[in-house]
């Protein structure tokens, strides 16, 4: 049974946990069966790399049910991030980022929360993401990383590059969210610096295996040059205290993130028991100290 003292000091200290697998193949391995039709599927959901044919991103995912909406409300996974957080939480977005095979990029230097307060006005950065590996992550296909301790830094009071976001050729046109070249990246050379003095770990493990980090820490991935995939599903929790205002006049549509701010029916207590494995930064995340590598 893992200390919940312990697992909530080392999220309050370096911004993230990395947790070997506790939800059962059950509940998310049915993901992996239904994915190639959910990347196939055609709308405005769906977001592709540079070539303009490989799937970047698909949003949206809060709107299905069935194993979709069990793995991001009722498991293991649901209970652990409301210890996390502290509060009552609703899944505020969910989506999957599948990296392909030799073909997926960079995701930049970035703080999910300078993109929500920008195009939602969420308020505070009382809120998570759950990323559960769907895939074998290794070294090589683009794991996340973390620069450890980032997310008690003061959010910044603009986006990060000093684009207003306004690359997606148009109201209602999302895309530039997803490009290579975010809006909101923070810079290459002064992050790679930030990685050194505080602290850089990738995160690796077998499918199943589970990332919780802060809303406000600075992370980032790698392309892919691995002839393996390597897809994250991502479940960003946030505060119902926290729900961005409904008249906000640059709020995203349902399409991208929950307007649904009902509090989810977990409590602290039912992450107890929920795994025997406890939560740990060690065999999960492999500290990194390299040169610059780019990504996001």
């Amino acid at each position: 049974m893992t200390d919940p003292k312990r697992l909530l000091a080392e999220y309050r200290r370096d911004g993230f946990v990395v947790v070997p697998p506790l939800t059962p193949r059950g509940i998310w391995g049915p993901l992996t069966e239904e994915l190639p039709a959910v990347l196939a599927e055609e709308g405005p959901q769906r977001f592709f790399e540079e070539d303009g044919t490989t799937v970047r991103a698909v949003y949206g995912l809060h709107r299905r049910g069935g194993p979709w909406q069990a793995l991001a409300e009722a498991s293991p996974l649901t209970a652990l991030a409301r210890l996390l957080l502290g509060e009552d939480m609703y899944v505020y977005q969910w989506k999957v980022n599948p990296k392909a095979a030799r073909r997926g990029e960079r995701w930049q230097w970035h703080r999910d929360f300078d993109f929500w307060r920008a195009a939602d006005g969420m308020r505070r950065p009382a809120a998570l993401t759950a990323a559960v590996f769907l895939d074998e992550v290794t070294a090589e296909n683009g794991p996340l990383r973390l620069i450890a301790g980032t997310h008690t830094d003061r959010p910044a009071t603009a986006a990060p590059s000093g684009n207003d976001g306004g690359t997606g050729g148009g109201a209602g046109d999302w895309a530039w969210i997803t490009s290579s070249r975010d809006a909101y990246a923070l810079p290459d050379p002064s992050t790679e610096e930030l990685a050194r003095t505080r602290g850089l770990h990738e995160a690796t493990g077998p499918a199943g295996t589970v990332v919780l980090f802060h809303g406000n820490l600075v992370h980032s991935s790698g392309p892919n040059r691995s002839p393996h995939t390597r897809t994250l599903a991502l479940i960003s929790y946030n505060a119902v205290s926290n729900a961005p205002p409904a008249d906000h006049p640059a709020a995203r549509q349902d399409l991208f993130v929950n307007h649904d701010a009902k509090p989810l029916p977990v409590g602290e207590d039912r992450y107890q028991g929920t795994s025997g494995r406890t939560p740990t930064r060690a065999g999960g995340v492999r500290p990194w100290s390299g040169g610059s590598r780019g990504g996001r």
